[in-house]
């Protein structure tokens, strides 16, 4: 009982991170399922990938909770967002990674302070992944602006290009 009373902290701050992971991995599979659906292969692959490193936070998250004695909270922390629009979706996973990152990085400080350095160096971990999240999605986002519906045109035709010759997605 020791361990989990000098862990309590460790432990609500990673069933707070899970329960936003899962909402980001709900999120970013909506959003898979949109661009698919739109024809927009490459930012459907690029949301699907991003999806799965978010499965994988959500996995180290719970067994960390776990060997720490905690009760796992696999619960969402808030609903997806329905934004259909590419350019929004992307500005607002930029915002997502954003908040992720500096909430991460506050948490690494805190158990860092309280002497758990495990928790400390996981948070520091799925911090720098999520940095990686935030740039691909700002270089998406910058070329949408840049170049509007000619980019998403390119990407359309691609895909029924790849659909009129039978192949697989």
């Amino acid at each position: 009982m020791e361990q989990t009373s000098k862990y309590q902290r460790s432990i609500d701050r990673l069933n707070d991170a899970l329960g936003k992971e899962i909402s980001t991995t709900l999120q970013y599979l909506y959003f898979h399922t949109i661009f698919e659906d739109a024809g927009y292969e490459h930012l459907a692959r690029l949301m699907r990938r991003v999806s799965i490193a978010e499965m994988e936070h959500i996995e180290h998250i719970a067994e960390r909770i776990l060997f720490l004695n905690g009760k796992v909270d696999m619960n969402p922390s808030h609903k997806a967002q329905q934004i259909d629009a590419p350019v929004e979706a992307l500005y607002f996973a930029c915002k997502l990674e954003q908040s992720t990152i500096d909430r991460y990085s506050e948490y690494s400080r805190l158990c860092s302070a309280e002497d758990d350095a495990v928790t400390h160096k996981l948070f520091q971990e799925m911090a720098a992944e999520e940095e990686e999240h935030l740039d691909i999605f700002r270089t998406e986002w910058q070329n949408l602006l840049d170049y509007g519906s000619h980019y998403l045109a390119l990407q359309s035709i691609a895909n029924s290009k790849h659909v009129a010759h039978g192949e697989k997605k």
